[in-house]
């Protein structure tokens, strides 16, 4: 098998969505400060990290939007949720903020092929993070779904949509409507992905596995996808 990363990577200076905090790093310990702590040769280095649960590649539970008490938080979804069988739809034609209609997923999945099938993840290549990741475009050109897109993709079967942006809806919204559908229909939605370009058009395994935060409304997580070689 083959894995291809479709992870961003975490760093301080990384381009987060308005409403997060700046990701730090800081070294708190180096080998020059630890090596009197040990025999000889051994020493060790670490950092602390300071981010949001929603930095980065990551997953949104569906107590990040769902306010009602019992609503999941992130350890309490299923694993299989985050373990499961993806297509890539290919978006990457589209002008940046389009709201994605129904026709256009349907044109989609039909120029490679593909169908949705019950608990698949549906990952949306648009483009849009290899045009403008570390600029301050990347906040605000992305494109997204609506109410009707989205909800034909998770009546369809699907569990996770997954976006190259911050968001999963366009971008400018201030109603949401692909993450109000995630609250009715309690499914998942996972947001900065990296490049999609590898499995653009393709059916396979996706890995999205969150840490087990308690009590946490999302998880960075290092998304994959498997391949058959």
């Amino acid at each position: 098998m083959k894995l291809i990363d479709l992870s961003q990577q975490i760093y301080e200076g990384m381009v987060l969505w308005k409403g997060h905090p700046d990701t730090r790093i800081v070294v708190h310990a180096t080998h020059e400060s630890t090596a009197p702590m040990f025999d000889p040769p051994y020493s060790f280095t670490a950092e602390t990290i300071t981010l949001t649960t929603h930095a980065g590649t990551h997953v949104d539970s569906i107590s990040h939007i769902d306010p009602r008490p019992g609503a999941p938080s992130i350890e309490q979804i299923p694993l299989e949720w985050f373990y499961t069988e993806a297509i890539c739809i290919d978006l990457s034609h589209l002008p940046p903020r389009t709201l994605y209609s129904v026709e256009q997923i349907k044109e989609a999945l039909e120029r490679h092929g593909l169908d949705i099938r019950p608990g698949d993840t549906v990952l949306m290549h648009s483009g849009h993070y290899t045009r403008t990741k570390d600029s301050a475009a990347y906040q605000t050109e992305y494109s997204g779904l609506s109410y009707q897109a989205a909800q034909f993709i998770y009546e369809a079967g699907a569990i996770n949509i997954g976006a190259e942006a911050p968001s999963v809806d366009v971008a400018g919204t201030t109603s949401y409507p692909t993450h109000m559908l995630c609250r009715s229909m309690q499914r998942l939605n996972t947001e900065n992905l990296g490049d999609l370009r590898p499995v653009v058009g393709m059916r396979f395994r996706y890995i999205g596995l969150p840490l087990a935060i308690r009590g946490g409304s999302g998880s960075p997580i290092r998304a994959i996808a498997v391949l058959d070689d």
